[in-house]
């Protein structure tokens, strides 16, 4: 009997043997074979164990996207260590500080800051990222077994006490086989990694590499360069505010190649999504609903999309989505973490009486099972006591027709404690000024939501991975960066 493969390392394995001569990763016009792939890894995890990794050790990856980074990631995990991929744009002192709290002491460096680098190498054992040095291989690696740890994703480490999400083998498969199961991933997709793989493993790289597809790997984010190899691709990954920017920049031939895209991790205008069917009718658009501590929760693959634009799709089959009376999504799924790494009241914080998680975010339930957000509870506006959604603002904002993105937030008031401004950015060649954007706003809305302001920027600041930065905009706004008319 053959055994089904149960971790992610068997089921690439798998992968590996049936198709070691297909391409799995390109960059910069090299290929690696899934042969390459698989071999390279295993000269990572050799060269870790002869270092003196045990079963569990936490392994850090920091740097920019590469190769070898997705080689050194398989490589700890066939060597039964975890690995801990950690943003790339932060501080050396922050680095440290996270990594320290997973009980790291070895660290992959790749393509970082000079100083990033000495800051660490007081403390880590540093590795560098793409070593080609010859290995002996000398009987197996060891056993790798779905409950062993797999990775620890770093979370709220610029803003509070780093909390870091521990997914198993197990966990971290069946999210992979929920999204492959969802999603049109093929053996003959050709996906373009652009944002960072500190955060697009999971839903990028591993169903891709768990199908038999390709990754062309770019270093960043770069409107020509990714246009470019959209002409030679069939899928890639992204987040609405990234979509955007290529619907108004990038050159339509071009993104028209594409066969479909994956997007998630923030609101999706619909605005966005028309602009995106009319200009682009023959590329799919597919959306992803999930959270760092429980992978995939919801599905909206394009034909629900084209019905019900709003909507962020139905829960996975294996997964439980509900509404608590507060009007908080909380979901649970074993795609689900085990927990925050050596922190038991965090876990229990996170989670229901039943063991499901908090999602933080504001949603429905409609009787035909679509799961719909209004917004996160951590970005509500509390104005004069009473809760204001920021999404349905945006959503308004984002119709007007010189408005190519718009985000809102909320501002201190010494009369209703917090107010609502809406910060937009224009369209290229379109004249939008801030009085417009604000009585567009306010003509569409009910007046307690209404926004007090209104403030036009040239681009919304952005995290690592391309989200918009709320914090940062309304830091702007209250240190007079971004000029803002008031009613």
């Amino acid at each position: 009997m053959i055994a089904h493969p149960d971790t992610v390392v068997a089921w690439i394995e798998a992968v590996v043997r049936a198709h070691a001569g297909r391409p799995a990763l390109i960059h910069d016009g090299v290929t690696w074979s899934y042969r390459d792939l698989w071999s390279r890894a295993e000269d990572a995890a050799r060269r870790l164990l002869a270092g003196g990794l045990r079963p569990g050790d936490t392994v850090g990856l920091l740097g920019a996207n590469e190769p070898a980074y997705i080689v050194n990631y398989l490589g700890i995990a066939r060597a039964g260590g975890t690995a801990v991929p950690v943003n790339d744009r932060l501080d050396g002192a922050t680095v440290r500080i996270l990594l320290a709290s997973v009980d790291a002491t070895r660290v992959f460096v790749g393509r970082v800051d000079a100083a990033v680098r000495d800051e660490l190498a007081e403390t880590f054992h540093l590795l560098p990222m793409d070593a080609g040095d010859p290995v002996q291989r000398r009987g197996r690696l060891p056993v790798v077994r779905p409950g062993t740890p797999a990775a620890i994703m770093l979370t709220s480490g610029s803003t509070g006490r780093p909390k870091g999400v521990v997914h198993t083998q197990s966990t971290m498969l069946h999210a992979t086989q929920q999204l492959t199961s969802a999603f049109p991933f093929r053996s003959d997709d050709r996906s373009v990694v652009f944002l960072p793989l500190y955060a697009c493993i999971p839903e990028q790289v591993l169903p891709v590499l768990c199908t038999g597809g390709a990754l062309e790997i770019l270093p960043r984010f770069d409107i020509e360069r990714v246009a470019e190899a959209c002409t030679r691709a069939t899928t890639f990954d992204a987040v609405p505010t990234i979509l955007s920017r290529l619907i108004e920049h990038a050159p339509r031939e071009k993104l028209a190649r594409l066969r479909w895209v994956l997007f998630a991790s923030e609101h999706m205008p619909v605005t966005l999504l028309h602009r995106w069917w009319d200009e682009l009718p023959g590329v799919e658009t597919h959306q992803l609903y999930g959270m760092t501590e429980v992978l995939p929760l919801s599905a909206a693959p394009h034909p629900l999309l084209r019905r019900e634009p709003s909507t962020i799709g139905r829960a996975f089959p294996t997964t439980r989505l509900s509404v608590d009376d507060g009007g908080e999504l909380i979901g649970a799924s074993p795609a689900q973490m085990v927990g925050y790494y050596k922190d038991e009241v965090a876990t229990k914080a996170a989670l229901g009486p039943d063991g499901a998680m908090r999602t933080g975010d504001l949603g429905r339930i409609d009787e035909r099972g679509l799961v719909f957000l209004t917004g996160r509870s951590k970005d509500i506006i509390i104005s004069g006591g009473i809760n204001i959604a920021p999404a349905e603002i945006e959503a308004v904002a984002a119709r007007h027709p010189s408005v190519e993105r718009a985000v809102v937030v909320g501002v201190p008031s010494e009369r209703w404690g917090e107010t609502p401004v809406v910060v937009a950015v224009p369209r290229p060649g379109r004249a939008l000024t801030a009085d417009d954007l604000l009585s567009h706003c306010r003509s569409l809305l009910s007046s307690y939501k209404r926004p007090t302001g209104a403030g036009l920027i040239d681009a919304l600041p952005t995290t690592g991975i391309g989200k918009t930065a709320k914090d940062t905009v309304r830091k702007m706004i209250v240190d007079g960066k971004i000029n803002v008319v008031r009613v």
